[in-house]
């Protein structure tokens, strides 16, 4: 998601039932920097990152264990790596796939 957003940008990160974040991809995560606010897969929450414009972000349910991707930039960024890091979709654009 860093790599959809300028680098003085911010994206949100929210967890439905707990404190909420706006912070900058650019400055967490990397060596000597903090962690990203929360995890992208959810850990008995739902959590969501939101551009601040809306169109790109994720949505982690925690009961159905799935991360959902939206936004065709991020999408377009992340294609290449996505099956291997997350497995095969389960859903695109609503439609049911097969599993492997």
């Amino acid at each position: 998601m860093a790599s959809c957003v300028d680098p003085q940008g911010t994206l949100l990160a929210l967890d439905w039932q707990h404190t909420s974040y706006r912070f900058a991809p650019h400055e967490v995560g990397g060596p000597g920097q903090p962690a990203w606010p929360l995890s992208p897969y959810p850990d008995g929450d739902y959590y969501i990152y939101l551009s601040e414009d809306f169109r790109h972000g994720s949505f982690g349910h925690p009961w159905e264990e799935t991360l959902c991707l939206f936004g065709e930039e991020l999408l377009d960024a992340v294609s290449a790596e996505v099956d291997k890091v997350l497995g095969s979709a389960i859903r695109r654009s609503g439609t049911a796939q097969g599993r492997a």
